[in-house]
């Protein structure tokens, strides 16, 4: 089967094409009805611009931007992730349009020869089924009322769909066929809720695979990539997959699948060059005031995700690298330390996998400074977190442990089991609230700006797969620089920690320093150059 659909004596350009219409159909006008008749089934059959405003009605596509990605699409169709700019036709072309030609092309009386004899049979797949039954219905709906395409096509087309075997968004629809496979013509399934079982489709159509409610988290995402990966089980051998889309986050499913190579990306933004250049020439589909109020009401990120394509559009809400300063980390005396932790909770948490436990030292100087003194990051059970809280306690004596309350009950309960076997005990406050955990890191941005969080220039501790890892480099790297476009986002929660007013965190008071250090920070620096939050989880 060829992946090219689009015939060389199509022109190129939209002018020449509608000339081109006028022509043929003129000219086969003058020998017979039935010539006339056999023209317009070629051009439904070969030209998607031609079927989708001739044939469906689709006046609202004749403009010569949607006329280019026709012919673009239509001569490559296939194993392209097409990226464009909300309510700028992709699902009208791709799903709908190209779903329609290939169902004619490949049915009735003398298909089109690079089907190779193949009845299409299309896969609809979304990130939930409800959102493919929608994609599905414009189908449906066209080839049930459509009366030019039902007398163009009455080999292929019901008169009546109460006379199709299956004609419904559950089941799916069916044209007239002379295979009998098991699935129907069209079926639509959600990719996350619900795949089929046994079905084999020759073309799977994903049609907004990721969506607003599958990027809340790096779990979320994972699942939808998952589920993704299974689905492809779904085609069959020498069928075809196209995908169609709009980015929600940076490292969202398509992402991963761009980045691995898995498709190639097309894509197009609202305006020619991708920024915000909201100028008549630079726009390609909407107006200049249009895209201004959709950029006003949308915001930066949104209006940079779903618009321009760039999901890295809301760097402007995160943290510069120039704002980093860094500390020696060999003077402790004379700092107000607190000790906070964020646990990973649920049952993944429990088997040693998902989110990771974060625990961070926190020093705060009379000159108003943050001081990252002390951390781990690592994935880490019951136990092994009641280890690591007990080992930065005796080794740091903070004057204070806050410790995030989500799911902290069962952890509380052992500790003081644990408090008291030792006896050993400290009071560990609870740090909740009704904060958003994005805003809730947003606190840190102005703290950052004015220079006032100082990090060590480095930080090893041995995580939970025994291996040794830079806790600020990884900080930087994976939050600190890509913040709020995060996979994780567990270090910079909890050191944003150190501003939640339960903790209540204080300053010290200016007070001179005894030339060498005091005998605290000797002791300090001396644990510190011992393994400095060195942890093993055995």
């Amino acid at each position: 089967m060829s992946s090219g659909y689009l015939s060389p004596i199509l022109p190129l350009k939209r002018k020449a094409a509608i000339r081109f219409y006028k022509q043929k159909l003129a000219e086969a006008a003058a020998k017979s009805p039935d010539h006339l008749r056999l023209a317009k089934r070629w051009l439904c059959r070969n030209d998607l611009f031609f079927l989708l405003v001739f044939a469906c009605g689709r006046k609202d596509i004749n403009k010569t931007w949607l006329f280019n990605r026709c012919r673009e699409v239509q001569a490559k169709p296939n194993d392209y992730l097409d990226v464009w700019a909300r309510e700028h036709y992709k699902s009208t072309i791709i799903t709908f349009g190209m779903s329609i030609l290939d169902i004619l092309a490949s049915h009735g009386d003398n298909p089109e020869a690079r089907y190779g004899g193949r009845e299409v049979t299309i896969g609809i797949f979304s990130h939930t089924r409800p959102i493919a039954k929608g994609f599905l219905e414009q189908i449906k709906t066209e080839l049930e009322s459509n009366d030019t395409l039902k007398q163009l096509f009455p080999d292929i087309l019901w008169s009546k769909s109460t006379m199709a075997p299956k004609w419904s968004l559950d089941n799916g629809i069916v044209v007239k066929r002379k295979s009998n496979p098991k699935e129907a013509t069209v079926e639509a399934w959600g990719v996350v809720d619900g795949q089929p079982i046994g079905k084999h489709f020759l073309i799977l159509m994903f049609d907004d695979l990721v969506t607003d409610d599958g990027v809340g988290s790096a779990d979320q995402i994972k699942k939808t990539t998952h589920k993704f990966r299974m689905a492809d089980n779904l085609g069959t051998e020498g069928g075809w997959r196209r995908m169609a889309g709009t980015f929600y986050h940076l490292h969202d499913t398509y992402s991963v699948l761009i980045k691995e190579g898995i498709v190639e990306v097309r894509k197009h933004p609202c305006t020619k060059d991708g920024t915000e250049n909201f100028v008549a020439e630079n726009c390609v589909l909407k107006s200049p005031d249009e895209l201004k109020r959709k950029r006003k009401a949308q915001g930066p990120y949104v209006f940079g995700s779903q618009m321009l394509l760039d999901p890295t559009a809301d760097k402007s809400q995160g943290f510069k690298l120039e704002w980093i300063r860094y500390w020696p980390a060999t003077q402790f005396g004379g700092l107000n330390l607190y000790l906070i932790v964020d646990p990973a909770s649920g049952k993944k948490a429990k088997a040693g996998a998902g989110d990771y436990t974060v625990m961070v030292v926190i020093g705060l100087g009379a000159d108003r400074k943050y001081r990252l003194v002390d951390g781990i990051r690592s994935r880490l059970n019951l136990a092994q977190r009641w280890r690591a809280l007990l080992m930065l306690h005796k080794k740091w004596n903070p004057l204070g442990v806050g410790y995030e309350e989500y799911g902290m009950q069962a952890d509380i309960e052992h500790f003081q089991g644990e408090m008291e076997e030792l006896n050993y005990q400290f009071d560990i406050t609870p740090l909740g609230g009704s904060i958003r955990k994005e805003d809730r890191i947003k606190g840190l941005v102005p703290v950052f700006e004015s220079g006032r969080f100082l990090l060590p220039n480095n930080l090893i501790f041995t995580d939970h797969e025994d291996k040794a890892v830079d806790f600020v480099k990884t900080l930087i790297d994976e939050e600190y620089e890509p913040f709020p476009l995060l996979k994780h986002d567990d270090m910079l929660d909890d050191i944003a920690r150190i501003l939640d007013p339960a903790l209540m965190a204080e300053f010290p008071k200016e007070t001179r320093r005894p030339r060498g250090g005091t005998v605290q920070d000797k002791l300090r620096a001396h644990a510190r150059s011992q393994g400095g939050g060195g942890f093993m989880t055995s």
